[in-house]
């Protein structure tokens, strides 16, 4: 666990290389994305360090229901009774009403792994221009039918829909990404917003002017 900036901890998980974030404010605490499955208890760990108790946690936010992000939300509901949040459009495949909608060029063992996928009732859906603890819910289509961001104003909680990889911004993957076309518009949505602290779902945060980093890295994605 590591603070990236006041009120906000990272928990890296190594097997994904993937982020979950622990978001204080007024002694209250969000979780945003949970990783895997059997990670609740780094999640929690990280919520003591930050002098908090699972009581303090108000909410629960998937930034997509992909596995890798939404594995932990069920543990984590049993051991703080915060609220799960998903945006609607990701709701039916993170109950397991739906298969998950991976393009054809998906790697074999992620469509294998949601074989062992285990449903998650949402206790609420999120639509574009929601507010969770001061975050904004941002609609960013593409990745998934209903990835969501979280921006509020200083902040931007991107999900996969921008990533880093060796210090650079890059957007989500294409092997994994439902609707790439509409992935990229919604990278250009976020880049019209301005941000300090990247806060991705791969990859190390970006600490200060990261929307002018982001801007310099995807120059070349946004041309095509």
């Amino acid at each position: 666990m590591s603070q990236v900036v006041s009120g906000v901890y990272r928990v890296l998980i190594p097997e994904t290389y993937g982020n979950a974030y622990v978001v204080v404010r007024g002694g209250r605490a969000v979780i945003v994305d949970t990783g895997i499955p059997g990670k609740a208890q780094a999640i929690l760990n990280a919520l003591q360090s930050a002098g908090l108790s699972p009581s303090s946690v108000e909410a629960i936010v998937l930034t997509h229901f992909h596995l890798d992000h939404s594995g932990s939300a069920e543990e984590l509901r049993a051991a703080t009774g915060a609220k799960v949040y998903v945006h609607e459009a990701d709701a039916p495949y993170l109950q397991g009403l739906q298969p998950p909608p991976f393009p054809k060029e998906a790697p074999r063992e992620a469509l294998e792994a949601y074989r062992f996928f285990k449903p998650v009732r949402p206790d609420s859906l999120l639509k574009d221009g929601d507010e969770v603890a001061g975050l904004r819910v941002i609609h960013i289509p593409g990745h998934t039918p209903g990835s969501i961001a979280l921006y509020d104003g200083t902040l931007l909680f991107s999900g996969d829909t921008l990533n880093v990889r060796e210090g650079m911004v890059q957007g989500p993957p294409p092997q994994y990404t439902a609707d790439m076309r509409q992935a990229i518009a919604s990278v250009r949505k976020l880049l019209s917003l301005r941000f300090d602290f990247l806060l991705p779902g791969h990859g190390d945060p970006v600490v200060g002017r990261a929307s002018e980093k982001a801007l310099q890295d995807l120059a070349d994605l946004l041309k095509g």
